[in-house]
């Protein structure tokens, strides 16, 4: 088995042609061959490898089930998963579909079924296997049967039985030819003979070789039977490949049947209780006609592929299964139980996880915390399990997660996993922000705190855990990940935690946009024009289908929840894409415009006080300073307190120049006053019955009604003309006339106005907020 090839022909062929989720049931021989891969990287991510543990011989069938509703194509061949295996050797392959080989498929779904519950199997995958074994049995319902096309196992009974049964059924045997890789020293085919009454061989000796093996021979050397060499016309090539097809043919007084797949010429593939095995077995009745053959010589002995063997055990296997913090496994080979410790196996070397004890199946669950966000970024997992003893196994992760992240994200997950691992691009950027739009209750799914730009820690507020009702529905009890543990709603709200934990990173602009204002400031000319303007187009796309998300996340009904998100993939648009200083600033304000609407959490105070310093440091005069003072003021920043990090506001930074220091705006916001503590200062010195000087400034911004202000400390009649408004109003409190739009902007700016078109009187609004 090669996962390399797998992954760069097969895998990516899948995704391109729809496919959802891919799993490799494979002997623990082809899976510690696959951990000697360095460039399968993908494993346990996108698409995941269960170990196969048989206890009298190997894990052989060559079977692949591609399934869907109610449809199914199933490939039954001789070929392993590799280069050689699809295009380098010669090998055979069956195409089955319900349509004409109804019965072949219901016999399919009984080898997964009895796969998921031998006793003398070892493997994690029992419930993918009867998720198969539904969707096979699903795919033939209503259709017709014949018996003409069945495919033989041996799960249920030795192969060669089934042969000899088929062939009996078809008036008896006539004619047996063979072509095979490896054989016995020549039982098996001996048996066979013996078994259709027959008592010689027609054997395919191949004019381009076979394929080395590590045990058998190439030609049956001590057989009961007579052996007649050929070479059959159906095998022969002008450029002859390497044999490693597997096919018998055995014509019969009523017919002809046929067998192609992974069982070689050998007792333990054509015997019971040994390999497992899967072949086609294809009954052509009434046909007399075989293959055609010359005589030929049997070919020159060879030799097992030496491993080169050290002396040293093998190293054990494993299945891992991560979900959240915690790794649950099962050691398949060979039984190691007792006190163990797990290890990450690295590139720089193995990373000690946990102490765990082995139960007496093999199995163990580890502490695992911070690897499930490291394995979202891309890259396989391995971990190791050793034995006091000093037994070792190896093994692949699968994320447990990962099903219902592509269930749920559909053809966004790659870009999403772009984001994470930070290779994303503006592209992948717009995709994402179309994707929220489209349904911004996706952005409520995640589990860690939206705490802006500079990633600071924080409780988690009940709006951060919400998972829409209609996001909880089950998968489907047929998809391959139907019975995974951990595939439900928990995974898929962590994943969408790590996403936005991802747009709160430090990372700079995307490569591409650093490449435009490389462009822009090196004035390379027309060499790259055309690609700097594509980059450029893309960047703006990016900018536009933002900016339609972000009024939809500002709106009513909306804001409240979405705030603090919208916060973080402005930032994180500022940092990755740099819009101009113009644009970014717009979006500046109309957050903070929403966060004084919203009740602010506590743990998000200073970093909202890091937007408005943000704001602020873009222009300071006077009025921008009340301004900004008086935005914290009303978001219940403590101006007392330290000065809040500029690093949480990284992202905007990355675009706006700042004209001051963070702490150099937070003394000259703590030294100023705003008009509305002015407003409160003279209501408290007017409740109190004398003036005092904590609102001069106040005084001069509202000379039209200071002096009826001023009087009101001596004067009844003046003090019955000062009205405070309990809640904001664009109308007088008294008269419940709408203000003039000149006295409602005075209202906003000074916190004092007339009501000029009722009843005169004076009104103060003292509140920092609009919403009181």
């Amino acid at each position: 088995m090669s996962l390399s090839f797998f992954e760069a022909v097969l895998l990516d062929a899948l995704v391109r042609g729809g496919g959802r989720e891919a799993v490799i049931l494979a002997d623990v021989e082809g899976v510690r061959a696959g951990l000697s891969e360095q460039g399968a990287r993908r494993v346990g991510r996108d698409y995941e490898l269960e170990p196969v543990s048989v206890s009298a011989g190997v894990f052989h069938p060559k079977l692949s089930a591609l399934v869907a509703d109610g449809e199914c194509h199933l490939l039954v061949g001789s070929g392993n998963l590799t280069f050689n295996g699809w295009g380098g050797n010669l090998e055979v392959v069956e195409h089955l579909h319900p349509g004409f080989a109804a019965d072949a498929i219901d016999d399919a779904a009984d080898f997964f079924e009895l796969l998921a519950l031998a006793d003398n199997i070892r493997h994690g995958a029992a419930d993918h296997c009867q998720a198969v074994a539904n969707d096979l049995r699903r795919s033939t319902r209503g259709r017709a049967r014949n018996g003409d096309v069945r495919l033989f196992h041996s799960l249920d009974g030795a192969i060669s039985d089934k042969i000899a049964e088929a062939a009996d059924a078809l008036g008896g045997a006539t004619r047996l030819v063979a072509a095979a890789p490896f054989w016995d020293s020549g039982k098996a085919i001996s048996r066979l003979c013996e078994a259709i009454g027959l008592d010689h061989v027609f054997i395919h000796a191949h004019s381009g070789g076979t394929v080395q093996g590590k045990i058998g021979s190439n030609w049956p050397s001590q057989t009961s039977v007579e052996v007649r060499p050929v070479e059959l016309d159906v095998l022969k090539e002008e450029k002859p490949r390497r044999l490693h097809a597997k096919a018998f043919e055995i014509i019969c007084r009523r017919g002809r049947l046929l067998v192609s797949g992974s069982p070689n010429a050998s007792t333990a593939a054509l015997g019971a209780g040994r390999n497992v095995e899967a072949c086609v077995a294809r009954m052509q009745r009434d046909r007399m006609v075989g293959w055609t053959y010359v005589p030929s010589s049997p070919p020159q002995p060879m030799d097992p592929v030496d491993d080169a063997d050290d002396g040293s055990a093998p190293i054990g296997i494993l299945r891992a299964v991560l979900e959240g913090d915690h790794i649950s496994g099962q050691v398949l080979a060979p039984e190691m139980t007792g006190a163990a410790s797990v290890y990450q196996v690295t590139a720089e070397g193995p990373r000690k996880l946990d102490d765990v004890e082995l139960a007496a199946d093999g199995s163990f669950t580890a502490s695992a915390p911070g690897l499930e966000v490291q394995s979202w970024k891309g890259g396989r997992l391995v971990v190791r399990v050793e034995a006091s003893d000093g037994a070792v196994a190896e093994g692949f992760v699968s994320l447990a997660a990962f099903t219902e992240m592509t269930r749920r994200a559909g053809p966004l997950g790659p870009r999403l996993l772009a984001i994470l691992a930070g290779t994303e691009t503006p592209a992948d950027v717009a995709a994402m922000m179309s994707w929220f739009h489209e349904d911004p209750r996706r952005m409520a799914q995640a589990a860690i705190p939206i705490s802006g730009g500079g990633g600071a820690g924080g409780r988690v507020s009940s709006e951060d855990q919400t998972v829409a009702v209609s996001d909880l529905r089950l998968v489907r009890a047929s998809v391959l990940g139907a019975g995974r543990p951990g595939a439900g709603g928990a995974g898929w709200v962590r994943f969408m935690g790590y996403v936005f934990a991802a747009l709160r990173e430090k990372r700079g602009p995307l490569e591409q946009v650093g490449a435009i204002r490389n462009a822009d400031s090196d004035d390379e000319g027309d060499v790259i024009t055309e690609e700097v303007q594509a980059v450029d187009r893309a960047v703006d796309h990016s900018l536009a289908v933002f900016e339609q998300f972000l009024d939809k996340m500002l709106s009513p009904g909306l804001v409240e929840l979405h705030a603090f998100r919208a916060l973080d993939l402005t930032q994180y648009i500022c940092e990755r894409l740099q819009p101009d200083q113009q644009r970014a600033k717009g979006w500046l304000q109309r957050l903070l415009d929403a966060l004084t609407r919203i009740e602010i959490p506590d743990d998000r105070r200073e970093l909202v006080s890091a937007v408005a310093l943000t704001l602020l440091g873009t222009r300071i005069d006077e009025n921008d300073l009340r301004a900004a003072r008086s935005r914290l003021v009303g978001l219940g920043a403590d101006l007392q307190g330290h000065c809040p990090s500029p690093e949480l506001a990284r992202g905007f930074h990355s675009v706006l120049n700042q004209h001051a220091s963070f702490p150099e705006l937070w003394d000259r916001v703590r030294g100023i006053r705003t008009y509305r503590e002015q407003a409160r200062s003279y209501l408290d010195a007017l409740a109190a019955g004398f003036p005092s000087d904590g609102y001069g400034e106040l005084a001069l911004a509202a000379k039209d009604e200071f002096a009826t202000m001023a009087d009101a400390f001596k004067s009844e009649r003046s003090r019955k003309k000062i009205e405070v408004m309990k809640q904001w109003s664009e109308a007088c409190p008294k008269c419940h006339r709408t203000l003039p739009k000149i006295e409602v902007g005075k209202l906003r700016s000074t916190a004092v106005a007339t009501a000029r078109n009722c009843c005169g009187h004076v009104l103060i609004w003292p509140e920092e907020a609009e919403h009181g």
